[in-house]
Order: structure tokens, then sequence, then C-alpha cells
């Protein structure tokens, strides 16, 4: 038997293996790429869909931060009104006519007109109270008006100075102020 016959079949056996191989390894090549491919389309698909949240996330975040930034604002603006209002009320008060304070005065004492009380106000409005009662005037106090009007053994006391009167007014009405104000 002659040799070259079996070289060639074992040749042509070889070349048909490497032929099978290679496609073989082609595609095994081809599928380990198509499923890096799907694996990475997969993955930029999750990222994708988690920047997305993320972003959302941080625009509702953002949007909130602002929200409430604005709402501080508005409240501090309502404030400086308010405070404005407040302060207008008490230069108002304290700038009254002589005869308007009177009035005020008057009003405010007559309910506690005793010789058992003694009564304090302002320097300016001295000679008011004076006129208006007969109460024993016991001193001068730092308000914008008003009195305070003691027991003489100190054991009452009431303050009707206009300080007092228009805080816990302002305070009960504080509400109704701002709904006045702002709607």
């Amino acid at each position: 038997m002659p040799l070259e016959p079996i070289i060639e079949e074992i040749t042509r056996k070889g070349h048909q293996q490497i032929v099978e191989i290679k496609e073989n390894t082609e595609k095994e090549i081809e599928k380990i790429i198509r499923d890096a491919k799907d694996r990475s389309n997969e993955i930029l698909q999750k990222a994708r869909i988690e920047a997305e949240r993320e972003v959302e996330r941080l625009k509702r975040q953002e949007i909130s931060g602002i929200n409430l930034e604005m709402k501080k604002e508005e409240l501090n603006r309502k404030k400086e009104i308010i405070d404005r209002v407040y302060s207008l009320l008490l230069e108002r008060i304290k700038n009254l006519e002589s005869s308007k304070k009177e009035e005020l005065l008057r009003k405010l004492i007559s309910k506690y007109e005793s010789n058992d009380y003694k009564i304090y106000s302002n320097s300016k409005d001295e000679w008011i109270v004076r006129k208006v009662t007969r109460m024993e005037y016991a001193g001068n106090i730092d308000c914008i008006g008003g009195v305070i009007i003691e027991s003489k053994d100190g054991s009452f006391r009431v303050n009707l100075t206009f300080d007092n009167i228009i805080a816990e007014l302002y305070d009960g009405k504080m509400k109704e102020l701002h709904d006045i104000l702002f709607g």
C-alpha cells in the first residue's frame, strides 16, 4: 500500500478538521459577541433607567427646595408687612392728639376709680392722667401711653398701657389681621 494516499487522506481530514474547528470557533466567537452585546445593552438599559430615575428624583428634590425657599421668602415678606403695620399702629397711638388720649384714659381709668389705688403713666401724659382721676399719682413709667393701676398695698396691679393692650390685641387678632392683609 502506497503511503501517498494515506498521507493525502490524513491531510484532507486534517484540513477538514481545521475548517470545522475554525467554523466552530467563529460560531462560538459570534455567540460570545452576541451575548456580550445583549448583556451590554441590558446593562445600558438598566443604567439609563436608573439615571432617569435619579434625574427625576433630583428634579423633585430641587423643586421641593425651591418651593420651600419661596414659601420661606413669602413668610418673611408677610412678617415684614405685619411688623410694619404693628409699628405704624404704635406710632399712630403714640401721636394721638391730647383730646383723644384724654378720652381713652378716662375710659380705661373709670372702672378702677377709687382712693384705694395709685396710678402710673408716662411723663408725657402725666398731666392728662392727673386731670382725669383722683387716684394718687405714683410716678412715671416707660410706655407709649396708657396707665398702670396698682392697689396701695401692691397686691393688685393692672397694666392698661397702650403697649400692653396693643400687644394682647395684636396677638389675639394675628390670624384675622393676616387674613385681612393677605386674603
